[in-house]
């Protein structure tokens, strides 16, 4: 029985693994077009501002839901 639940426990952390190393390719292609865009455009007096993405603070809430350290 403990082994089916490592097991479960097992292949919930790769779809939790594969769904943020697909967020993160998204999120860093976002950030080349962005970066494509403004060094097109030159200086820009503008201050560049970023946002916290609120799935961060997800992930980490679901890793210390599993009982490892973030």
């Amino acid at each position: 029985m403990e082994d089916k639940e490592h097991a479960h426990r097992d292949a919930h952390f790769q779809e939790e693994l594969d769904s943020l190393k697909a967020s993160m390719a998204h999120i860093a292609s976002l950030l080349e077009q962005v970066l494509r865009n403004a060094l097109s455009k030159g200086p820009s007096n503008r201050p560049v501002t970023f946002f916290q993405i609120q799935a961060t603070t997800q992930v980490k809430e679901r890793v210390r839901e599993q009982g490892q350290d973030p």
